[in-house]
């Protein structure tokens, strides 16, 4: 989720959004406990445990909805703590041409766990236009300090926002190491371990203030940017992997 005091401090909804009950949701997929968010979260649509459904053959469906002349979006965390390793997702759908104020996010989020604070303790990978307003770009890899570390004004480390094509199946993965993250992204479905088909690679290496190295929840968010969409929005998520490292 980069551009921390745009992403997490825009609350005032376009279409104004009523709060939904306020009550806690679990599900199991991929291995891992996962808390549903409901209510506040990122952008201008609220967390509705509703938009969030697994199918018959383990896939996760995230949507954004308007329904009553109300939008609500989704997201979720795990309910254990993962640190150093590699996280991979396997996506459904063309991320690359969502509509612009659409956001996708496949992140690591200590805060969501009272790990730092916002601006901190954050990995990235994202898939957005951003409103149009990252001049061009489509996707983008983040990362926030460490605990303590907050740059002015909550800005990142790093972020590198860019434009790619990728077709309908795609391969998000980051490797978080103590002094470097590794991200990656691929057509198909390709396993831990085989780099192929390589849509876009980059590294980023630094120091411990600048790389999270705390373990922390791991998120996954479809939200909206400021405003909400033309019609409503959805992404399939096949398979979330960790390997610890």
């Amino acid at each position: 989720m980069s551009k921390a005091i745009v992403v997490w401090m825009v609350f005032s909804c376009v279409a104004l959004c009523t709060p939904q009950p306020a009550h806690a949701q679990t599900v199991t997929w991929s291995g891992f406990s996962w808390k549903l968010t409901s209510g506040h979260m990122a952008g201008v649509a609220l967390g509705n445990p509703a938009n969030i459904t697994i199918d018959a053959h383990g896939y996760l469906h995230l949507r954004i909805v308007r329904q009553n002349e109300k939008w609500t979006a989704s997201e979720l965390f795990t309910t254990e703590n993962l640190g150093f390793g590699t996280y991979q997702w396997i996506i459904q759908g063309n991320v690359y041409a969502m509509d612009p104020t659409t956001v996708l996010g496949l992140f690591s989020y200590g805060p969501a766990h009272h790990i730092g604070t916002d601006a901190e303790d954050e990995i990235d990978i994202e898939f957005s236009q951003w409103n149009k307003t990252c001049h061009g770009c489509n996707a983008d890899f983040t990362v926030y300090p460490a605990t303590g570390n907050r740059k002015p004004k909550g800005v990142s480390a790093w972020e590198d926002n860019f434009r790619v094509s990728g077709g309908t199946l795609t391969t998000a993965r980051m490797e978080w190491f103590a002094d470097h993250i590794v991200f990656t992204l691929m057509n198909g479905a390709q396993p831990i371990g085989t780099v192929a088909d390589v849509i876009k690679t980059e590294k980023y290496t630094s120091d411990a203030t600048n790389i999270p190295q705390s373990a922390a929840p791991v998120g996954i968010n479809l939200w909206c940017f400021k405003q909400t969409p033309a019609e409503d929005q959805s992404v399939v998520i096949r398979k979330f992997e960790f390997r610890a490292h």
